[in-house]
Formats: structure tokens, sequence, C-alpha cells
């Protein structure tokens, strides 16, 4: 029988819409989709997971329980919580646990459980604190002609700067990379770990990945350049320390604010609605810094795909249509039959639409209306509302980072606009605020043209 896996440091995370399609979702989640025969944007393949979605989705509730599933070379146990957000139902994989098939599927087995290293999340590497591998995958295992468990690591991977040793990089119980590399046999690699800790806070060891560098300018290219950007990785650094301590607040809060355990003062009941409306707040913070830190960086781009901005339209309205309904506000939505192909990346186009959208909500009149409008023509989508509207010598600040004009108190990271902007750009295409004809703010993004044969 299924028995509870170890919850992960580090959450495998994904992003559904009601009807349980995959809108986003971190590569562990991604490779079981995908392995189940899903297909991009496309229904999520797992069946387990699935079920929890729409349940999650129909109940409007949070949804936690223990599944089995199964890759190509594993059952999987699998503790996961499915929770209703305007952006969708969030699947949150919080505890992994392997059994591996095969004649050595017990001898690993009985290594891994009888390790005190019992590190986070399916891996490429598993590296006790004094450098010792102490697990691998099979892939892994492959690259380096054999055996890796029990070696160290500075036999494994030379560190391309002679200015770095492996010994000072693990001291630092600090994430790691990303690192140029080399293997035994002169493939070059990028290397990142993240550090674990035990629930004392203890160093426990590093869970690392690795991603091909055959791609880069491998004579000349420094950790610096590799990192683009700011190059410190700040956004995934602090999602990493404190997306699960949040999820554990929020799931708490909920708990005691809906009185699943018992009664208790009705006070008391609105404060943990406080708590869990804050600890969603700073949720949606950490999600802006990742995304800032991942568009900031000089590798980063995105998919080239034709998407239909009606649907888009129609997804993000149904979204975030209790949101609306929460103020009062009717949001006018482009008709069915119109369908607008544009080029660009599915999931991208969403999170801007979402971005906009909400943003409208958040600032329009109790009451009003907000209108999602399309051209076909210019190949555009616009958002506009009833509100204050936006001065024209603030039109250009307002897509800055952090920059909130003045606003406090509302939730808002003042990453969104900057966030959506840097997107619409690298997908070719462009992101602007106006007038609306009734006065408030329009955001129009426009993408290149689908070709339509």
């Amino acid at each position: 029988m299924p028995v509870r896996p170890p919850f992960l440091v580090i959450p495998i995370k994904a992003m559904c819409d009601p009807d349980g399609r995959l809108l986003s979702a971190d590569p562990q989640l991604r490779r079981l989709h995908d392995e189940s025969g899903g297909v991009e944007s496309g229904i999520l393949a797992v069946p387990k997971l699935l079920e929890l979605v729409q349940l999650s989705a129909k109940t409007g509730v949070r949804v936690e329980r223990l599944v089995r599933v199964a890759d190509r070379t594993h059952d999987l146990d699998l503790w996961v919580e499915a929770q209703p957000s305007v952006e969708g139902i969030r699947l949150s994989i919080l505890g992994w646990h392997e059994h591996l098939w095969g004649p050595d599927a017990s001898a690993e087995a009985a290594t891994i459980a009888a390790s005190p290293y019992r590190l986070a999340t399916r891996t490429a590497l598993s590296i006790a604190p004094n450098g010792l591998v102490i697990r691998a995958t099979a892939s892994i295992r492959s690259l380096f002609g054999g055996v890796v468990q029990g070696r160290r690591i500075e036999d494994l991977l030379q560190l391309k700067s002679t200015e770095l040793s492996w010994s000072d990089l693990l001291a630092q119980c600090e994430t790691i990379g990303p690192l140029p590399v080399i293997t035994p046999n002169g493939t070059a690699l990028l290397f990142s770990a993240d550090p674990a800790v035990n629930e004392n806070g203890k160093l426990v060891g590093f869970h690392a990945r690795f991603v091909e560098a055959a791609m880069l300018s491998q004579a000349e290219q420094e950790p610096s350049a590799i990192s683009g950007g700011s190059g410190l990785g700040f956004g995934r650094q602090f999602a990493s320390a404190v997306r699960q301590p949040l999820s554990r607040i929020m799931a708490n809060a909920q708990t005691i604010g809906s009185r699943l355990n018992g009664h208790i003062d009705e006070s008391y009941a609105g404060y943990a609605q406080d708590i869990a409306t804050a600890a969603r707040h700073l949720a949606e913070l950490v999600g802006d810094l990742e995304d800032l830190d991942a568009i900031d960086r000089a590798d980063f781009n995105v998919a080239s795909e034709e998407v239909e901005l009606g649907d888009i339209a129609r997804r993000v309205g149904g979204l975030l249509a209790l949101k609306a309904a929460d103020h009062h506000i009717e949001l006018v939505l482009p008709s069915a039959d119109l369908k607008v192909p544009v080029i660009g990346e599915f999931r991208r186009i969403l999170q801007i639409v979402l971005n906009l959208v909400g943003n409208a909500i958040r600032y329009a009149p109790d009451g009003s209306l907000v209108t999602v409008s399309i051209d076909p023509v210019s190949s555009s989508l616009s958002v506009s509302d009833q509100g204050q509207g936006i001065k024209a010598e603030d039109r250009q600040r307002v897509f800055e980072k952090f920059e909130r004009l003045g606003r406090s108190g509302d939730g808002g990271s003042g990453l969104g606009l900057y966030i959506s902007r840097r997107l619409a750009r690298a997908m070719h295409g462009e992101l602007v605020v106006g007038e609306s004809p009734e006065g408030g703010a329009m955001f129009t993004l426009s993408l290149p043209k689908a070709n339509l044969i």
C-alpha cells in the first residue's frame, strides 16, 4: 500500500484551468504529463492528478491527498494539493517517493530509505555536505560511465573556473550556479544545486541539476555571463526558500478560518482569513520575483506557436469571473465566433491577459464594466476599464520595475506590467497603455499575426 511520502523541500508546481488544461508546470510534472501522452497546453494526462484538479474546480475548495502514479521506470507516491485561485487551479506536489522497477529495485529502494540524506526533488544528483554523491539517476550514471554513488563530486566534474573549488562552494550552504563544468569525457554542462535542510534547519545535502551547454560558447563562457540579467538568481533562490512555508501558512490559516477542526471565535476566524490573504499576496510576489529572474536572463526565450486570442480572452473571463463578481464588476468579452490567431506562447499570453484583466478589476470602481476587445486587423487584444485612468506622463513609468504610481495596500507587487511588457516583446509583440473610450485606462497587447494557409 502507498505510504505518505516525505515532504519536499521545494514543492513541484503546476497551473491548470478549471477544465484541467495544463497551463504551466515545473519540469518534473511536465515530464509526467508528456510521458502519459499529454500535449502542450492540453488536458493534464495523468488521470489521478486530473481528478484532483477537476474536484477542486467543482467544489471550489482545497483538496489534498495521496495518489500513486507511474512514469517509465518508477511507481511514484505523491502527496498532492489542488487549490483554486484567480488564475485557475494550482497543483502542488508536496511529497514525492519513488519505487524503481526492475531487478535492482529492492536494493536501490533500501539504500535510499536508509540514507539520512533523503533530499527534496527528482534530480540528477544528490550530494552530501562533504561532497560525496549519494544518489544519481540512471541517465546520469550512463553519462559518467557507471558507478557514481560514493564518488566525490570533484572526481566527476571539473569546474571551468580555476578561482572556485567544490569544497568552498559546498561550505557556503547556499544555492550553487549555474556554473560551467566538464565531465571526464569532455561533455560541457551547466551545473546548479540547491541546499536541502531537515526539520531542524540542518543542512543535509544538495540536489543538483544539469543543462546541456553544447550550444554555448564553451571556451569563453563565464558564470556571470551564463546567469544573465542580474547574475544573482535572487528570484529563484528566494522562491525556493519561501514557497513551501507560504503554502503551509495558507493551508493552515484556511483550515482555521473555515473552522474545519472545530468551532472558534468569529474574530479569530477572521484573523486566520487575514493571514491566508496576506500569505497569498506574498506567494504572488514570490511568483513575480521568479518570473523577473527568468525574463532578465540573457538566455530567456519563449515558444512560438499559434494561439487564438478569442480563446485566451474567454478563458481569462472564466478564471476571473468570481473576482469580478466580488466587486460587482461586469466582464465584457469577445463573442465566441471571433477568432484571431496570433503567434506566441500560450501560457505567456494567458499570463499577460490575466495580469491586465486582474489589474482592471482591482482598480476599477465597484459596479463598473471591464471590457476585453480584440481587433482582427491589428491582431491585438485590449483591456479597458472605467476607472481613473493613467495620466499621459505616467504611461511609461507604469511599465518600470516596482512602479506602483503611489498606490499601496492593494496587494500588488509593481512587477506585473514590467514582466508583461518584457514577455510581449520576447514574442515580437508590444504592450502599451492609453485612454479607454470610457475615460479609464486601456492596455493593448499586439502580437504577430499567424499566417493562415
